[in-house]
């Protein structure tokens, strides 16, 4: 179970790492068109910023997915975000099959007004959410380096159902 729960946010994980690694420090620092923030390192900061809250919520019993720091050195320091992706990978690893089994609350803000409702949930569903959290984010890093003109790995960005034929994507996510 360990494997195959962890291991796909674990390589997802790496492949962002790969990225961060391959990029400049103005590419990954610079922040989305039209925007004064959420640059690539703003999504890698948001992603990790799960991985964490659920990693504290293994511990704490509640995750609190919402409740996240901004301007952090991650979204600017390529150094930074390398180390915390590595820390992020470990600590998914550790986790093991009674852990994924168990139960967690969840928090999430409703809306604008800072509500918040608590549901249930089980860190194994909260790693499948992960996964996809982080290939919606990664889809968007993805168009923002296609747009800079820098390549990607043809799986980087796509849900894993997503068919490819010659490492193109043959539909949207």
């Amino acid at each position: 179970m360990r494997h195959h729960t962890l291991q796909p946010l674990v390589d997802l994980l790496h492949q962002m790492r790969t990225m961060i690694a391959r990029l400049d420090d103005v590419d990954y620092a610079m922040p989305a068109p039209g925007r004064t923030t959420g640059g690539i390192g703003g999504h890698v900061r948001h992603c990790l910023d799960h991985v964490s809250a659920l990693l504290a919520g293994t511990r704490t019993g509640l995750c609190a997915y919402d409740r996240r720091q901004r301007d952090t050195d991650i979204e600017t320091s390529r150094v930074a975000a390398i180390d915390a992706t590595t820390d992020a990978m470990i600590g998914v690893l550790q986790l093991d099959a009674a852990t994924l089994a168990s139960e967690v609350l969840v928090e999430t803000q409703l809306d604008p007004a800072g509500e918040m409702v608590i549901t249930r949930s089980s860190v194994s569903r909260e790693v499948a959410f992960l996964i996809s959290h982080t290939i919606h984010h990664n889809a968007l890093v993805a168009q923002m380096l296609y747009a800079r003109g820098i390549e990607v790995t043809p799986r980087f960005g796509l849900a894993p159902v997503t068919p490819l034929a010659d490492g193109v994507a043959l539909c949207a996510q």
